[in-house]
């Protein structure tokens, strides 16, 4: 205050005691302002906003609820590995990650005081899996951590009810506390305006001038003004401009992209219109429109120009806003106004709408259509262009959910799809009927998928659907002719039976006819033989035996032709059969041939194929038994059954011995019947016996194959489904 009232005192001495006394007043009178008991009771405020901060900061389940929502994720994720069939990698990361999950919530429990209901089941039964769970375990879990995370959802909203509760009495009894100061402060106010309006009148009535020493030096104001101005001109990422009044330009910033990047000098650019500047392209509205515009001496703003370097190999996207200027008389001087660089934005801006032009043509030309939901499940908008693909039953986001949407599909359809929705996971081809505008009926399937954010929560589902109304159509025509073609089987197959019955009927009734005057030529050569043995010389006794032998081949032909037509028409109910076993009957009962040597047999135990036990008996007795006859000359016989299984399924049965083989050429002819490739006074046979065993095992759905050389034995295959495990 000394050097107050001496600065006063040489300046002015008749008025240096006034001032100086107007001074002290003011000092006076703002130090007992300071000094006011009522700021003491900001402390009340501050406090009651400091415990405000403190209970804020104390928010309750921030942690608890982003640990329930991670766990909600990756039981979401386990579902779905467990729905989609994932391999055991997949359900082992999903369970590896739910692991996590149950020990970021548990140790999060801790730190609030809270420890959630069925986290210790959750654990027990996390320990229990095992790399080879089934489908019902990881639902189970799945369903548990649903309940665990459901409670602390609900303990955390217990919790921020309780916090707001003491919140809003905290900040009510704030407001209160607060209106006391605002009055003192309110009150303050006038008192210092009062004593700076006396001090001000003092001075005025002094006539005196504050002295040279109080004021600072410094440069003119309107130095200072220019200069600063010109740096924020330099600095700012924007640029100025000014025209005149022809609209040429007169002046811009050093910091313009046309002279700093696009390589434009000065000089080019000042004294022209914009129009005759090289640098532009003109805009989207024309240079018209600008001239216009500025004719009429109206603002503009945002206009995007495209500007291109001096060489033409570079350019940018400028945008620029305008505005008449005029000098202190209140004349037109020009435009002025600020330039800005718009490429990075205008660049994104095409990427991402040519991102969604790709986007909304792909959709247009797609079968599917898109969908989203919101946390409630109600249908959300995701651009018109989905919806053109989709028919008009469906109503894009309208706040409703599916059900309510397609109201006329029954209830009982929903609560499956509900259910799914409710656990938070994935659906595949959720198929459902419903109804058009115009009344026609339509199927749609829907498939879908949680979507959560950074922290887990969850926001909805997403997904695809399709019009499946063709392809249910053509399941009902499928259906319908599949039902009608089963009933013309099933008569034709009744057709052929009863004619079947027929053709056994006859050939019963032909044998039997057959029989008897077969029986009658051989019976009358066996007793010619016995009563008139002495008086028949030997060739008379030659004759009667072959007469004798003819009847007996004409007999074993004609059992053979019923047997191949018993093989054809006779019923074959199918079962699993011991094959290993029906080979060793079959060669037990073998009939006693002459022989050089016995067969060594070898037969694979534990052939189990799916056959009729009765058919198979007899391909086996005709196998094995042709291998005994072609072998009884054969010092050392070996057969061997055996049996392999194809890249098909079915089980490849050999039948191999080291006996007299055949042609291999003449190998086609072994299966027609009485076709003999060896005479019949070397081996006896029908030659009907492979024909009956490629007959059966064909009407068991297999193949039959022969492989042989001469001398050196045969090999005989034929196929078999396997016995079911």
């Amino acid at each position: 205050m000394g050097n107050i009232d001496t600065a006063w005192t040489a300046s002015a001495p008749g008025s240096a005691a006034a001032g100086a006394e107007a001074a002290r007043t003011l000092l006076e009178r703002l130090r007992s302002c300071a000094e006011r008991r009522w700021i003491v009771l900001l402390a009340g405020p501050a406090c009651a906003a400091a415990l405000l901060i403190a209970l804020l900061q104390q928010r309750p389940g921030g942690t608890l609820a982003e640990a329930a929502d991670g766990l909600g994720a990756a039981t979401s994720q386990l579902a779905w590995a467990t729905a989609s069939d994932a391999g055991p990698g997949e359900r082992l990361r999903s369970s590896a990650e739910l692991k996590r999950r149950v020990a970021a919530l548990k140790a999060a429990g801790a730190s609030a005081g809270f420890e959630a209901p069925g986290i210790t089941l959750l654990e027990s039964r996390l320990a229990a899996l095992g790399p080879q769970a089934d489908r019902a375990e990881l639902q189970a879990l799945a369903q548990t951590a649903d309940h665990v995370g459901a409670a602390v959802r609900h303990e955390v909203a217990l919790r921020q009810e309780r916090l707001e509760r003491w919140l809003k009495a905290l900040s009510a009894a704030l407001a209160l506390t607060l209106l006391l100061p605002a009055h003192g402060l309110w009150r303050q106010r006038r008192r210092l305006r009062r004593a700076l309006r006396e001090f001000s009148d003092t001075l005025a009535r002094s006539g005196d001038t504050v002295a040279p020493e109080l004021t600072t030096p410094e440069a003119a104001p309107a130095e200072v003004s220019e200069r600063r101005w010109r740096a924020l001109a330099d600095l700012s990422a924007d640029w100025y401009w000014e025209t005149d009044e022809q609209m040429r330009l007169s002046w811009v910033s050093s910091s313009t992209p046309l002279t700093t990047q696009l390589g434009w000098p000065i000089g080019e650019l000042l004294g022209r219109r914009r129009d005759e500047i090289g640098a532009y392209d003109a805009p989207a509205l024309g240079w018209d429109w600008l001239a216009e515009r500025m004719t009429r001496r109206e603002s503009f703003r945002d206009l995007e120009l495209r500007a291109r370097s001096r060489r033409g190999e570079h350019a940018l996207w400028i945008q620029l806003s305008g505005r008449p200027r005029y000098d202190t008389a209140g004349r037109f001087c020009g435009y002025e106004g600020v330039g800005r660089d718009i490429s990075t934005r205008k660049l994104d801006y095409e990427r991402q709408r040519e991102s969604e032009q790709r986007w909304a043509l792909m959709v247009d030309l797609a079968s599917d259509w898109y969908w989203e939901t919101d946390a409630e499940h109600r249908l959300q908008p995701v651009g018109r262009a989905v919806y053109r693909s989709a028919v008009d039953y469906y109503e894009p986001g309208d706040g409703r959910t599916r059900w309510e949407v397609h109201a006329a599909t029954p209830a009982e359809w929903w609560e499956q799809h509900r259910a799914d929705l409710a656990a938070r996971r994935p659906f595949r081809s959720f198929e459902f009927p419903t109804q058009a505008a115009d009344g026609s009926h339509h199927w749609v399937s829907i498939s879908g998928i949680a979507r959560f954010d950074g922290q887990g929560r969850f926001l909805g589902y997403r997904g695809v659907g399709r019009d499946i109304t063709v392809r249910k159509q053509a399941e009902d025509v499928l259906r319908r002719d599949n039902e009608a073609l089963q009933q013309a089987v099933a008569e034709r197959t009744r057709e052929l039976e009863q004619i079947n019955l027929d053709l056994d009927a006859f050939s019963r009734q032909l044998a039997h006819e057959l029989r008897t005057p077969i029986g009658h030529v051989e019976g009358v050569a066996q007793l010619l033989s016995t009563r008139a043995a002495a008086r028949l010389d030997a060739g008379d006794r030659e004759l009667l035996a072959l007469q004798a032998r003819a009847a007996r081949t004409m007999r074993e032909t004609l059992e053979a032709l019923m047997l191949l037509a018993r093989s054809t028409v006779q019923a074959m109910p199918m079962e699993a059969v011991d094959l290993s076993r029906l080979a060793e009957e079959a060669a037990a009962e073998l009939p006693e041939l002459p022989r050089a040597a016995p067969v060594a047999w070898t037969i694979e135990p534990g052939l189990k194929v799916h056959g009729c036990p009765g058919a198979l008996r007899i391909v086996l007795a005709n196998l094995l038994g042709n291998a005994a006859k072609f072998t009884r000359r054969v010092e050392e016989p070996r057969v061997r059954l055996a049996a392999s299984l194809q890249d098909d399924g079915r089980l490849r049965v050999t039948v191999e011995d080291n006996g007299a083989g055949f042609d291999p050429a003449l190998a086609g002819r072994l299966f027609v019947p009485f076709s003999r490739l060896h005479a019949g006074e070397d081996y006896a046979g029908t030659g009907v016996g492979l024909s009956i065993v490629q007959r059966i095992v064909e009407r068991h759905g297999g193949t039959v194959a022969a492989y042989g050389a001469p001398g050196l034995g045969a090999r005989f295959e034929f196929t078999l489904a396997p016995a079911a495990a």
